[in-house]
């Protein structure tokens, strides 16, 4: 749908005599709105509606032509509706005490319902018996059963406004004369009933793309047919191919993006050239993983005679050949991310650019988008130019090869970069200035995990967990491009144009109470005063007086929960984690979404092209960009952490009955999860330790027997044997041997 036909839907419908006000929710319902972009479209168009005062807009809800559009405030909000002008609560709602929101299924049957676009902030139990049909992730109207005051509200599904599946990934079961489907993801309590007509001659095993027929409201299998098969569920890779499916993940371009990016030529023009600062001559080399496939960005580095760094980043101009509103700008907004998993990638942009036009290769002529930046002794920046240009990258370097010769090693990696150890070691100089100086007096937090790599076979079987060490290469790269998003973001924001950022809110205050009490028990602090949001650099301090200690790594995950989600947004608030007042991403737009918009803006306002047609468009769009960007990267880390669970409960299946020694990393009612050295996480199980009945403790993050006064609390060192690994369900279980 476009901009205008919706407009004029909008208007027609509130200024039909029977129109009365509705939520948001409702009003894109009614106007028969299914898709993201198409409600991400109507917030933007009630606000510019009410702008232009060709909607009238009352707090109080009196209605003229059109009707009230603001909600009763809300701190709970669907995305598409987040910044619009809200409808109002309607009388009817508050009256029968309907809810709207999405179910939230759970593999036991029950569910709850978290509210939208309501005065209503808790979430809703729904028991079993009354979820009528409904079943995770669907849109549903709720009424309350409970009474207002009770410890939990309770509710019962009213209406199934939206399916939250239209398709369905799982594993096909033959029958005599029909098969089923069960569903990989466990909420969905219910197997899905194939007539054979319908089953496509799938075979028991099957991993398989199920499209929903019809539904049931009365406790009955929904009905569907088989679209794909997407091969048996033992196959190489069809365990991972299963999680990108479920999560809807596109793994081909359409054939107007392929075409598109077909036609771009790798041939540089000289009118282009001549368009660009040359840095063809200059010592320019990228810096990134053995097993890298695209290189978006590169550096160099020279030391002045007084002492300061000439830093320059050059990043890959995907922007001059991904053009606005063009098949391949739309497919990677819709993408908003590339997608990594264990042993593939799902690009963001066809292999013709992530790989070849746009990838900073070694000995090629590649087109970039640059920051020169002067930095002295102290990590200051003193001056800078961003500028396009072409460069010609002098080596691919690797984080081991790099960190390998500044160590002095005698390998063959290391020999080859010896024509390049003096830039290497300014390179290292600087980044300890950056490190220390610029973000470490600033209070930047320093959130350093170890990572984990799962190594496969060819069968793609996990043969081990190894856990990377963190190289100081990998934190000089870091540091180069931390400072060019924060100069770039600078910049930006002293255009008096909308701008994408990338903003941190300070940590939410009931989860620091709640770290601050958990911290207090084993004798930390975190800042000097309690009821003062702590600084950077009051994080930065628990950081050193845990580093080293037994509590050290759960301490440290903690504090990551108490901090918020760092998202895009349409206007700078700064970066809390950071300590940045002003941070974009600009350094990566091969794989975000995010940068190639910068990139795309800045250019125009570097030429002098942010007229106001331009701006007013930023203001109507960036909002919308934002919040889906915000989105996709989401689900990016849910899919790699979906695949990386899977994997590793894999992995240990090959170690039943094995005993290890790890460390509590969560408690809850039900039991605690033990965190192996290698980063495998399985839960103990409340229900099999006999030797006492314990009770649980949410404030203190413990489990302590009645009879004995053994506990069992987060951070402390115990011994397990692994019982079971359910690579289905992706759940690892271990059973205590001793504290």
């Amino acid at each position: 749908m476009r901009t205008k036909e919706l407009k004029r839907i909008v208007q027609r419908l509130m200024n039909d005599p029977k129109y009365r006000k509705m939520p948001f929710d409702q009003l894109s319902d009614v106007i028969g709105l299914k898709k993201k972009k198409d409600r991400q479209m109507l917030t933007h168009v009630l606000r510019e509606l009410e702008q232009k005062k060709k909607i009238d807009v009352s707090s109080e809800g009196d209605t003229g032509k059109t009707k009230d559009l603001r909600s009763t405030k809300n701190t709970r909000e669907t995305e598409e509706s987040k910044d619009a002008p809200k409808t109002s609560v309607t009388e009817e709602t508050k009256d029968s005490r309907k809810i709207i929101g999405v179910l939230q299924g759970n593999q036991r049957g029950f569910g709850f319902v978290i509210p939208d676009n309501t005065i209503f902030t808790e979430d809703i139990f729904i028991p079993e018996k009354y979820l009528h049909g409904a079943l995770d992730q669907d849109h549903v109207w709720v009424n309350l059963t409970s009474k207002p005051g009770e410890k939990r509200p309770e509710g019962e599904i009213a209406e199934i406004i939206e399916r939250g599946h239209k398709k369905i990934i799982g594993r096909y079961e033959k029958g005599k004369s029909f098969g089923f489907v069960i569903p990989d993801n466990d909420r969905l309590c219910k197997d899905i009933f194939i007539p054979d007509r319908r089953g496509k001659k799938a075979v028991t095993g099957d991993k398989v793309v199920v499209n929903i027929l019809t539904w049931s409201d009365q406790g009955k299998n929904p009905e569907g047919e088989i679209a794909e098969i997407l091969g048996n569920k033992d196959e190489p890779g069809i365990d991972i191919l299963s999680v990108l499916k479920e999560y809807d993940i596109p793994m081909d371009f359409p054939r107007d993006v392929e075409k598109e990016a077909d036609h771009i030529s790798e041939k540089i023009t000289a009118d282009e050239l001549a368009k660009r600062k040359d840095l063809r001559a200059e010592i320019i080399f990228t810096i990134d993983g053995d097993d890298a496939k695209d290189y978006d960005d590169a550096v160099s580095i020279e030391k002045k005679e007084n002492g300061h760094y000439i830093l320059g980043v050059h990043i890959a101009d995907v922007s001059h050949y991904v053009k606005q509103g063009e098949p391949l700008d739309e497919s990677a907004l819709d993408r908003g991310t590339s997608v990594y998993v264990v042993d593939r990638v799902v690009p963001m942009l066809p292999f013709k650019l992530s790989n070849t036009v746009c990838s900073l290769v070694p000995n090629e002529d590649r087109l970039t988008f640059s920051c020169e930046m002067e930095i002295d002794k102290k990590g200051m920046v003193l001056d800078y130019t961003i500028f396009k240009s072409v460069i010609n990258s002098k080596s691919r370097m690797t984080y081991q090869g790099v960190s390998d010769v500044l160590a002095g090693k005698d390998n063959p990696t290391a020999k080859a970069l010896l024509p390049f150890i003096d830039d290497l070691r300014v390179l290292e100089e600087l980044f300890e200035i950056l490190h220390t100086e610029r973000r470490g007096k600033r209070g930047a937090i320093n959130f350093d995990f170890p990572e984990a790599k799962i190594l496969l076979d060819e069968k793609g079987f996990p043969t081990d967990i190894v856990i990377e060490e963190r190289l100081v290469s990998h934190r000089m790269i870091e540091e180069c491009m931390l400072v060019c998003n924060e100069t770039v973001a600078k910049h930006v924001s002293g255009t008096n144009a909308p701008f994408l950022f990338r903003n941190h809110p300070e940590p939410d205050a009931e989860k620091l109470a709640a770290f601050r009490k958990f911290i207090n028990r084993y004798g930390f602090k975190l800042g000097s005063k309690e009821d003062v949001t702590p600084t950077g650099e009051d994080f930065q301090a628990l950081m050193d007086d845990i580093e080293g200690k037994g509590e050290e790594r759960v301490i440290t995950l903690l504090m990551l929960r108490t901090m918020q989600q760092a998202v895009y947004q349409g206007h700078n608030l700064g970066h809390y984690a950071l300590g940045a007042k002003y941070y974009t991403h600009f350094t990566s737009p091969i794989r975000r979404y995010p940068d190639l918009f910068v990139h795309r803006y800045l250019a125009k306002s570097l030429k002098g092209k942010l007229n106001q047609k331009t701006i007013d468009y930023l203001e109507k769009h960036i909002d919308a960009v934002g919040v889906h960007s915000s989105e996709t990267e989401r689900q990016a880390e849910k899919i790699e952490r979906e695949v990386t669970k899977l994997k590793m409960t894999e992995y240990m299946t090959a170690h039943i009955g094995e005993t290890f020694e790890g460390r509590i990393n969560g408690v809850t009612s039900f039991g605690f999860f033990v965190e192996l050295p290698n980063t495998v996480e399985g839960l103990v199980r409340l229900q099999n330790m006999k030797d006492d009945y314990y009770i649980y403790d949410p404030d203190l993050h413990q489990h302590i027997g009645e009879r004995t006064g053994k506990f069992y609390r987060l951070g402390q060192a115990v011994k397990i044997r692994v019982a079971k690994a359910d690579v289905d369900l992706k759940q690892i279980d271990f059973d205590l041997i001793e504290k």
